[in-house]
């Protein structure tokens, strides 16, 4: 058994995976596992860094000769703070020390004095892929915190009075409670020492930044005050971005130096933080302190910044998915925190949702919700746009309501300087149809257009005509190739309803040798089809010119789910179909088809970008938001890049960076990974009683109007 001290530790509920290796060696977790006989013996024990409970835990393994093992959290960590209520992440499990105690030896420094031996052309890719995703998603251990764009750089330097060819050095001040500094052989004339040699640099204004405990009034910090001549900073900037502004930056023992490292800043240490000693700082530590001085000469190796990057947050820190709760790979919880970070800073200010329907606005409440959001709902347009004005909010409409997001409303909220998003439902989305009133597990917010409008840029088009400039694009190819991969495999779609048959269709010998075409059925007058539609407005026209195009074709016509489910209107009566097509294939799921489908022939339908996904040849007569990419066959639909995507350049844009995808069982932003993972689980919330009601009435009422149609 291992003993478990601290209550704290025990409210860790994925401490079992987190600890598995130990699990296996020493046996059942303490709190966690019953344990019975001989396997309720303690064999090792868990303590939480230098904590009062740690203490108690390292004098019980003392005295009963016990392996000791000290958990700390890692260095990328949540997105809100622990003291909010945010688990955990990732953790540090050391069975030597504590990375911060350079009293002792610890994991960290046996990793880096050997860390020729296990540094590998395989983990320098990891550590190269992790810190390419660390600097372009500005992550840090805690990831709530406003980025410091360069707008913002440029109007602190004009309120700090910066003059224009003058250097920034920034001094990090810690609070002084804070363990890592009496562990890292510095005290508070460590902090004094720190700010009079900053001041001596060159041409340079110096800047305290104060820690966020401080200015939050929780705790004291080392700078009660400084000299006229230094600006302190109060506000809580994303460190990463921040400190890409100063030309240095000083550092007692806060983990801000090593995240500067990263960047490759000049970074001056005043302590001994694990990163120090190794040839990559200037240190500044008074060499006659005993701590001091055996701490470094115990660190004799010379590793490069990859290789002290991958022995901290590769080696010695461990990870497990939130969503999964299993064990895994630090690039999987860094793109976590990337996409939390994302849509936390997307979020950022205050929202007025305009004319929302009662059954969505508990979905535009999780996908617009942050640490720093607020959210109010106006039925009203125009008194929502002039509240959101009056407000500084961004107005937020439902993209295809007509009634709603109109041209003139969006050019009004233009003319009025009002930042009008247009919301709607994202690509994978649901188990069920979203007529049905099943919450989304993905919706999209677009700030530019929206998705499947073609008379006006919208957020994917600027994402997809950039896709290649992206700093990042060769890790996010590699994740839309899995993501392509995993879907396929898996029979995965944006409703992912209809029975799913593996016994061939009777049509089949039917067609035999004839191409077969699929003609997806969209919901007529549907906001896409009236968009970028064109001439063509109905499903039966884009079947006469389907098969004017093909007239020796094996047609299939696919009914869309919504009309074919009565939630919406749009049947055809079976005497025009036979005029088209030659068989109509209801009641069944796209999956079931590809098998027996050679090409897709359609309007604006999501279908072609289905079909796209499995190699399919896909002629368009509208324009969908996968046309005009090279890699369709476009009747109508005009180039939209001199250069031509490949089909992971498109997954990547359309499934990775445009929707935003929200788990309703964890309740907060993950990725199109983990919510296909909940989507293949077939989890749904359950829909409010009423909901069902308007749906039997929806019914209802369609049928009512098919029939005197």
């Amino acid at each position: 058994m291992i003993k478990v001290f601290s209550s704290g530790i025990r409210r860790i509920s994925s401490l079992p995976q987190f600890l598995e290796p130990e699990r296996n060696l020493y046996g059942a977790l303490e709190g966690f596992e019953r344990s019975t006989g001989p396997e309720s013996v303690p064999q090792a024990v868990v303590g939480w860094g230098h904590k009062p409970t740690a203490e108690k835990a390292r004098a019980y393994a003392r005295e009963n000769n016990l392996p000791y093992i000290a958990l700390e959290d890692g260095f990328y960590r949540s997105l809100k703070l622990g003291a909010d209520g945010a688990p955990p992440l990732s953790i540090t499990v050391d069975p030597i020390g504590v990375y911060y105690d350079a009293g002792a030896p610890s994991e960290i420094e046996r990793l880096l004095n050997d860390w020729q031996s296990w540094f590998s052309p395989d983990i320098q890719k990891a550590a190269q892929d992790a810190l390419t995703l660390i600097r372009s998603s500005d992550l840090s251990k805690y990831n709530s915190s406003q980025s410091f764009t360069e707008k913002a750089a440029a109007d602190f330097r004009v309120r700090y009075s910066v003059p224009e060819l003058s250097r920034m050095i920034l001094v990090v001040d810690q609070t002084a409670s804070d363990a890592s500094v009496r562990l890292g052989g510095a005290d508070e004339s460590s902090f004094q020492r720190m700010l009079n040699t900053a001041l001596l640099e060159e041409n340079a204004v110096v800047f305290v930044k104060t820690h966020p405990d401080v200015i939050a009034g929780k705790k004291k910090g080392y700078f009660s005050e400084v000299p006229g001549n230094v600006r302190l900073v109060s506000e809580n900037w994303a460190p990463l971005s921040f400190m890409q502004a100063f030309d240095a930056v000083y550092v007692v023992t806060s983990q801000m130096g090593f995240e500067a490292l990263l960047i490759n800043k000049p970074v001056h240490v005043f302590g001994v933080p694990f990163y120090a000693g190794w040839g990559l700082t200037v240190d500044h530590s008074e060499r006659g302190d005993r701590t001091v001085s055996d701490a470094f000469s115990r660190r004799w190796a010379k590793p490069t910044v990859e290789g002290l990057f991958a022995a901290a947050v590769l080696k010695l820190s461990r990870y497990v998915n939130p969503f999964s709760g299993e064990r895994c790979s630090a690039q999987e919880v860094l793109e976590i925190l990337a996409t939390q970070r994302a849509a936390n800073e997307r979020n950022r200010g205050r929202h007025v949702c305009i004319g929302f329907r009662r059954w969505k606005q508990p979905h535009a409440k999780a996908f617009l919700s942050g640490t720093a959001s607020t959210i109010e709902f106006v039925w009203n347009v125009e008194k929502g746009l002039e509240r959101a004005k009056e407000t500084g909010a961004e107005a937020v409409m439902w993209a295809g309501w007509a009634g709603s997001c109109t041209d003139a409303v969006a050019s009004k909220a233009k003319r009025e300087g009002i930042r009008l998003s247009r919301m709607e439902d994202g690509f994978l989305r649901s188990v069920g149809l979203g007529s049905d009133y099943n919450y989304p597990y993905s919706l999209i917010l677009d700030p530019d257009g929206i998705y499947y409008d073609p008379a006006q840029p919208s957020q994917l088009e600027n994402i997809l005509k950039n896709i290649r400039c992206r700093s990042d694009h060769d890790l996010l190819i590699e994740r839309a190739r899995s993501l392509r991969t995993f879907i396929v495999q898996n029979h995965l779609s944006k409703y992912n309803v209809g029975s799913l048959n593996t016994f061939e269709p009777d049509w089949v010998k039917e067609a035999g040798n004839k191409c077969v075409i699929l003609v997806p059925g969209q919901v007529d007058g549907d906001a896409s089809v009236r968009r970028g539609g064109g001439t063509i407005q109905s499903n039966l026209q884009l079947l006469a010119s389907v098969r004017q195009d093909n007239p020796e074709a094996f047609i299939v016509y696919k009914p869309h789910p919504d009309v074919e489910s009565g939630n919406r209107i749009g049947n055809i009566s079976q005497k025009l179909l036979a005029e088209y097509v030659d068989c109509i294939a209801e009641k069944t799921s796209l999956e079931s088809l590809w098998p027996y489908i050679n090409e897709i022939h359609t309007l604006t339908s999501l279908t072609g970008f289905e079909g796209l996904c499995r190699n399919k040849k896909v002629t368009t007569y509208g324009s969908p938001f996968y046309s005009g990419w090279g890699l369709t066959t476009d009747k109508w639909a005009k180039l939209k890049s001199l250069e031509s995507l490949t089909i992971d350049d498109l997954i990547a844009g359309v499934l990775i960076l445009y929707p935003y995808y929200w788990d309703w069982k964890t309740r907060q932003f993950g990725r199109p990974e983990d919510i296909c993972r909940r989507l293949l689980e077939g989890i749904q919330p359950k829909v409010n009683l009423w909901c069902r009601c308007c749906r039997v009435y929806q019914k209802f009422s369609n049928r009512i109007r098919e029939q005197f149609k």
